[in-house]
Protein backbone atom coordinates (compact mmCIF):
# COMPACT_ATOMS: atom_id res chain seq x y z
CA UNK A 1 0.00 0.00 0.00
CA UNK A 2 0.47 3.94 -0.11
CA UNK A 3 0.96 3.92 3.59
CA UNK A 4 3.93 0.60 3.61
CA UNK A 5 6.01 2.23 0.82
CA UNK A 6 6.54 5.81 2.26
CA UNK A 7 7.10 3.96 5.91
CA UNK A 8 9.29 1.97 4.41
CA UNK A 9 11.52 4.62 2.15
CA UNK A 10 11.50 6.60 5.42
CA UNK A 11 13.33 3.95 7.28
CA UNK A 12 15.80 3.44 3.98
CA UNK A 13 15.91 7.60 4.58
CA UNK A 14 16.79 7.39 8.35
CA UNK A 15 18.91 4.49 7.80
CA UNK A 16 21.05 6.05 5.33
CA UNK A 17 21.21 8.73 7.32
CA UNK A 18 22.56 7.56 10.41
CA UNK A 19 25.13 5.68 8.45
CA UNK A 20 26.59 8.34 6.84
CA UNK A 21 27.08 10.43 10.12
CA UNK A 22 28.93 7.29 11.47
CA UNK A 23 31.36 7.74 8.66
CA UNK A 24 31.17 11.35 8.73
CA UNK A 25 34.20 13.35 10.00
CA UNK A 26 33.29 15.72 13.45
CA UNK A 27 32.25 19.09 13.15
CA UNK A 28 35.24 21.36 12.97
CA UNK A 29 34.18 23.37 16.30
CA UNK A 30 33.91 20.45 17.80
CA UNK A 31 36.97 18.62 15.84
CA UNK A 32 38.97 21.94 17.68
CA UNK A 33 37.75 21.59 20.87
CA UNK A 34 38.69 18.31 21.58
CA UNK A 35 42.08 18.68 20.22
CA UNK A 36 42.56 21.26 22.01
CA UNK A 37 41.80 19.23 26.03
CA UNK A 38 43.95 16.26 24.16
CA UNK A 39 46.62 17.90 23.20
CA UNK A 40 50.19 16.72 24.80
CA UNK A 41 52.13 19.60 27.35
CA UNK A 42 54.92 19.35 28.80
CA UNK A 43 53.32 20.64 32.19
CA UNK A 44 50.41 18.93 34.20
CA UNK A 45 47.68 21.13 35.45
CA UNK A 46 48.89 22.00 38.80
CA UNK A 47 52.87 22.32 37.40
CA UNK A 48 51.39 25.37 35.55
CA UNK A 49 49.41 26.65 38.26
CA UNK A 50 52.99 26.40 40.70
CA UNK A 51 54.72 27.91 37.75
CA UNK A 52 52.31 30.70 38.05
CA UNK A 53 52.68 30.88 41.31
CA UNK A 54 56.58 31.04 41.80
CA UNK A 55 56.79 33.70 39.22
CA UNK A 56 54.22 35.77 40.88
CA UNK A 57 56.74 36.10 44.11
CA UNK A 58 59.17 36.30 42.25
CA UNK A 59 59.08 37.88 38.86
CA UNK A 60 62.38 37.83 36.41
CA UNK A 61 62.42 38.79 32.86
CA UNK A 62 64.75 35.28 32.39
CA UNK A 63 61.01 33.34 32.72
CA UNK A 64 59.81 35.25 29.62
CA UNK A 65 59.82 33.73 26.27
CA UNK A 66 61.82 35.57 23.24
CA UNK A 67 58.15 36.12 21.45
CA UNK A 68 56.49 37.07 24.91
CA UNK A 69 53.79 39.54 24.80
CA UNK A 70 51.82 41.43 27.17
CA UNK A 71 48.26 43.19 27.50
CA UNK A 72 46.20 44.60 29.51
CA UNK A 73 42.94 46.80 28.48
CA UNK A 74 44.65 50.21 27.27
CA UNK A 75 48.37 49.08 27.62
CA UNK A 76 50.18 46.79 24.91
CA UNK A 77 50.98 45.16 23.04
CA UNK A 78 54.52 45.26 24.22
CA UNK A 79 57.19 42.97 23.94
CA UNK A 80 59.93 41.53 26.55
CA UNK A 81 62.49 44.63 26.05
CA UNK A 82 59.74 47.20 25.89
CA UNK A 83 57.90 45.74 28.87
CA UNK A 84 61.28 45.79 31.21
CA UNK A 85 61.93 49.37 30.00
CA UNK A 86 58.58 50.64 30.55
CA UNK A 87 58.35 49.15 34.16
CA UNK A 88 61.81 51.13 35.02
CA UNK A 89 59.63 53.80 34.37
CA UNK A 90 56.08 53.37 35.37
CA UNK A 91 56.49 50.98 38.01
CA UNK A 92 60.20 51.57 39.48
CA UNK A 93 59.50 53.05 43.17
CA UNK A 94 56.10 51.12 43.82
CA UNK A 95 57.04 48.92 46.36
CA UNK A 96 58.47 52.09 48.43
CA UNK A 97 55.32 53.40 47.39
CA UNK A 98 53.25 50.92 49.20
CA UNK A 99 55.51 48.94 51.28
CA UNK A 100 52.77 47.12 52.56
CA UNK A 101 51.42 46.49 49.06
CA UNK A 102 49.43 42.15 48.72
CA UNK A 103 48.41 41.54 45.38
CA UNK A 104 45.74 38.97 47.17
CA UNK A 105 46.22 36.13 44.28
CA UNK A 106 43.25 33.23 44.30
CA UNK A 107 40.83 30.71 42.33
CA UNK A 108 44.01 29.74 40.08
CA UNK A 109 43.02 27.52 37.55
CA UNK A 110 44.43 25.27 34.25
CA UNK A 111 40.76 24.54 32.45
CA UNK A 112 40.73 26.70 29.75
CA UNK A 113 38.85 24.60 27.35
CA UNK A 114 40.29 26.29 24.92
CA UNK A 115 43.88 26.99 25.86
CA UNK A 116 45.20 24.67 28.19
CA UNK A 117 48.84 25.90 28.98
CA UNK A 118 47.07 29.40 30.18
CA UNK A 119 46.32 29.68 34.10
CA UNK A 120 44.10 31.98 35.00
CA UNK A 121 43.13 33.57 38.05
CA UNK A 122 42.04 36.70 39.40
CA UNK A 123 43.61 39.64 42.28
CA UNK A 124 42.31 41.72 44.96
CA UNK A 125 44.98 44.09 45.87
CA UNK A 126 45.51 46.10 49.28
CA UNK A 127 48.15 48.59 50.62
CA UNK A 128 48.66 51.87 51.76
CA UNK A 129 50.47 54.99 50.29
CA UNK A 130 52.71 55.64 52.46
CA UNK A 131 56.00 56.22 51.28
CA UNK A 132 57.35 59.09 48.50
CA UNK A 133 56.97 58.09 44.79
CA UNK A 134 59.22 59.89 41.73
CA UNK A 135 56.79 60.21 39.15
CA UNK A 136 58.43 59.37 35.56
CA UNK A 137 56.37 63.04 34.18
CA UNK A 138 55.59 64.91 37.74
CA UNK A 139 58.28 64.41 39.53
CA UNK A 140 58.04 62.91 43.22
CA UNK A 141 55.05 62.58 45.36
CA UNK A 142 54.77 62.53 48.71
CA UNK A 143 53.01 60.11 50.58
CA UNK A 144 49.09 60.52 52.15
CA UNK A 145 48.76 57.28 53.71
CA UNK A 146 45.87 56.76 51.33
CA UNK A 147 44.15 53.17 51.23
CA UNK A 148 44.80 51.28 48.62
CA UNK A 149 41.48 49.23 47.97
CA UNK A 150 41.87 47.44 44.43
CA UNK A 151 39.02 45.89 42.65
CA UNK A 152 38.80 42.11 41.69
CA UNK A 153 40.55 42.11 38.93
CA UNK A 154 41.09 38.97 35.89
CA UNK A 155 44.22 38.46 34.90
CA UNK A 156 46.51 35.37 33.15
CA UNK A 157 49.82 33.97 31.85
CA UNK A 158 50.45 32.02 28.89
CA UNK A 159 53.17 29.00 29.13
CA UNK A 160 55.30 27.40 26.69
CA UNK A 161 56.44 24.13 26.24
CA UNK A 162 59.82 25.02 27.30
CA UNK A 163 58.77 26.47 30.50
CA UNK A 164 58.79 30.58 29.72
CA UNK A 165 55.93 32.62 29.57
CA UNK A 166 54.46 33.64 26.60
CA UNK A 167 51.54 36.54 27.16
CA UNK A 168 50.67 37.96 30.54
CA UNK A 169 47.07 40.39 30.83
CA UNK A 170 46.46 41.94 33.69
CA UNK A 171 44.26 45.05 34.40
CA UNK A 172 40.91 43.56 33.44
CA UNK A 173 38.36 45.13 36.24
CA UNK A 174 35.40 41.68 37.24
CA UNK A 175 33.53 43.86 39.25
CA UNK A 176 33.25 47.35 39.59
CA UNK A 177 31.13 47.58 42.74
CA UNK A 178 32.61 46.08 45.51
CA UNK A 179 33.81 49.17 47.49
CA UNK A 180 37.09 50.34 45.60
CA UNK A 181 39.54 53.26 45.96
CA UNK A 182 41.07 52.84 42.44
CA UNK A 183 38.55 54.46 40.51
CA UNK A 184 37.50 51.19 39.25
CA UNK A 185 40.97 50.63 37.84
CA UNK A 186 43.14 48.02 38.32
CA UNK A 187 47.08 47.04 38.16
CA UNK A 188 48.98 50.14 38.08
CA UNK A 189 46.56 52.10 37.26
CA UNK A 190 44.99 51.80 40.13
CA UNK A 191 47.82 52.56 42.39
CA UNK A 192 48.66 56.17 40.24
CA UNK A 193 45.19 56.91 41.04
CA UNK A 194 45.21 56.28 44.60
CA UNK A 195 48.21 58.61 44.65
CA UNK A 196 46.30 61.37 42.57
CA UNK A 197 47.61 60.75 39.51
CA UNK A 198 44.24 59.57 37.79
CA UNK A 199 44.86 57.77 33.88
CA UNK A 200 41.41 56.78 32.39
CA UNK A 201 41.69 53.17 31.61
CA UNK A 202 38.56 53.16 29.43
CA UNK A 203 39.29 51.48 26.17
CA UNK A 204 38.40 53.82 23.71
CA UNK A 205 39.13 57.07 25.86
CA UNK A 206 40.31 59.66 23.49
CA UNK A 207 42.80 61.57 26.14
CA UNK A 208 44.46 58.48 26.64
CA UNK A 209 44.96 57.61 23.00
CA UNK A 210 46.42 61.24 22.01
CA UNK A 211 48.70 60.76 24.99
CA UNK A 212 50.21 57.46 24.06
CA UNK A 213 50.18 58.21 20.29
CA UNK A 214 52.01 61.11 21.71
CA UNK A 215 54.49 58.84 22.66
CA UNK A 216 55.78 57.49 19.82
CA UNK A 217 56.89 60.51 18.87
CA UNK A 218 58.54 61.78 22.05
CA UNK A 219 59.24 58.00 23.00
CA UNK A 220 62.15 59.50 25.99
CA UNK A 221 59.42 61.78 27.45
CA UNK A 222 56.58 59.47 27.70
CA UNK A 223 56.52 55.98 28.37
CA UNK A 224 55.60 53.23 25.16
CA UNK A 225 52.20 52.07 24.96
CA UNK A 226 52.72 49.61 22.59
CA UNK A 227 56.11 47.97 20.71
CA UNK A 228 56.75 48.88 17.40
CA UNK A 229 55.00 46.41 14.32
CA UNK A 230 58.30 44.92 13.79
CA UNK A 231 59.00 43.85 17.03
CA UNK A 232 55.53 42.02 17.66
CA UNK A 233 55.58 38.11 17.43
CA UNK A 234 53.89 36.98 14.29
CA UNK A 235 51.77 34.76 16.96
CA UNK A 236 50.05 37.97 17.89
CA UNK A 237 47.26 38.46 15.53
CA UNK A 238 45.30 41.75 16.93
CA UNK A 239 45.69 45.09 15.45
CA UNK A 240 44.77 46.83 17.95
CA UNK A 241 47.12 49.51 19.96
CA UNK A 242 46.76 50.34 23.34
CA UNK A 243 43.27 51.83 24.44
CA UNK A 244 42.19 51.52 20.60
CA UNK A 245 38.59 50.17 20.90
Amino acid sequence: TLISLTMLLLCLTLSLAVSVQAFAPPHTALSRHVSSLTKNYAFSKEQLIEMTKDYLTNPSPDLLDDEYVFRGPVIGPLVKKDLVKALKSVGNGLEDAFPDYELNAFGFTADDPIEPNRVWYFVRPRGTFSGPFDHPINGRIEPTGEKLVGPPEARSMVWTEQGKIKHISVGYVVDRFTGDTTGGKGAVFGQYHVMGQGIDGTVGSWSTRFVQYLATMIPDKIPKSWSKEEDIPVWWKDTRLGADP
